[in-house]
């Protein structure tokens, strides 16, 4: 039997038009490793021989930042259906689109490498047509991280549309589907719909660069249970089988080990090292935050947690409390206590294990 090889061409799609409500400003246009997440996610594009490249925005994008040869291959289209959602793009870029197939993405992916579409590229054209290759991790579909056959999708799309249907996955029914099991890169479609969730991501990013990733601990004042929080999270840590080292910040010029102390506490909750930053600590020419950080990558560990009332290297976990935080709010990643503010990620303080998980997703992502 003869292999009938078909010619197949690529398209990416990035959809960057949303309205961006629960971030509230553009998220197309947040900063991201010196550039926005728009920008660099097309710059991540060029591993990958894209034949077309759309962009579904309903204002024109800033891409002074691509090199000109680049800018220049990105066509952006705006919806015909206003307030569709994805959908909206999608048909809109189906439509501008000539390429058999089409990698759709949401701009809003900052950590997608394209493995998986390097994965798939040299199949599409001996194995039979399938109408849409769907990624699964940790157990959601990602459809705004899918291969879509454009012909068949955009008729899908369409009709979606036409019975007044909003859900990207109300599409699947009538499309032949191939799941991508991707249980073990769940980062790749962790996507920032929300401040908090981008503060998380440049907290990821922040620590992918550290030789030691860090956390920080911080409160108001003294007695508000830095020390404790910070020994129940070595522990905690330490069970799950992970070396942490503890950091801390104090502003006495000598100091002693002593029984009893901050430092011998973390040391008996497990901690691998356990360091003072004092005034001394403190090179010519180096504030304190650089001191803790340089310190925390001197450790032998997996994880350093730095406690400071408001020197602490970002990302910063701060304990809720009646005074305003002593540090910029642009640190704070998590709020150890209860409230709303999209800004923040809110822990009780009793939930160590859901705390923890956050630590590590931090810090081992």
């Amino acid at each position: 039997m003869t292999n009938i090889i078909r010619t197949v061409s690529l398209g990416l799609i990035i959809l960057a038009g949303g309205r961006s409500s629960r971030m509230g400003r553009d998220k197309a246009a947040l900063p991201w490793q010196g550039a926005t997440l728009l920008t660099d996610l097309l710059l991540r594009s060029q591993g990958v021989a894209f034949d077309e490249i759309i962009v579904s925005a309903n204002r024109p994008p800033d891409l002074s930042a691509l090199p000109p040869e680049l800018a220049a291959r990105v066509r952006v289209v705006a919806d015909d259906c206003q307030d569709c959602g994805p959908l909206g793009g999608m048909e809109a870029a189906f439509r501008a689109c000539t390429c058999s197939y089409c990698l759709v993405l949401s701009v809003d992916l900052p950590f997608y490498d394209f493995s998986p579409v390097k994965q798939i590229l040299p199949k599409l054209a001996q194995m039979p047509p399938v109408d849409l290759f769907l990624p699964i991790s940790e157990n959601r579909p990602q459809p705004l991280a899918a291969v879509y056959r454009r012909g068949p999708a955009l008729e899908a799309v369409q009709a979606a549309l036409n019975a007044g249907k909003r859900r990207v996955l109300s599409i699947a029914d009538a499309l032949t589907v191939r799941i991508l099991d991707d249980e073990g890169t769940p980062i790749l479609y962790e996507n920032v719909n929300m401040p908090s969730a981008y503060k998380a991501a440049l907290a990821i990013d922040a620590n992918r660069r550290r030789t030691v990733p860090v956390i920080s601990i911080s409160a108001a004042r003294s007695g508000e249970g830095k020390t404790s929080l910070a020994v129940q999270v070595i522990a905690e840590l330490t069970r799950r089988g992970y070396a942490v080292a503890y950091v801390k910040s104090t502003h006495h010029r000598r100091c002693w080990e002593k029984r009893g102390s901050d430092t011998d506490r973390a040391l008996q909750s497990g901690a691998v090292q356990a360091l003072l930053c004092g005034p001394d600590d403190v090179a010519a020419g180096e504030g304190k935050e650089d001191a803790l950080l340089r310190l925390a990558q001197q450790t032998t560990a997996d994880v350093a947690i730095v406690e400071s009332r408001s020197h602490g290297p970002f990302p910063v976990i701060y304990i809720d409390g009646p005074e305003p935080p002593p540090i910029r709010l642009d640190n704070i990643t998590a709020v150890i206590g209860c409230g709303s503010d999209p800004s923040f990620r809110y822990i009780a303080p009793e939930q160590i294990d859901c705390l923890c998980g956050y630590i590590l997703y931090l810090t081992t992502s």
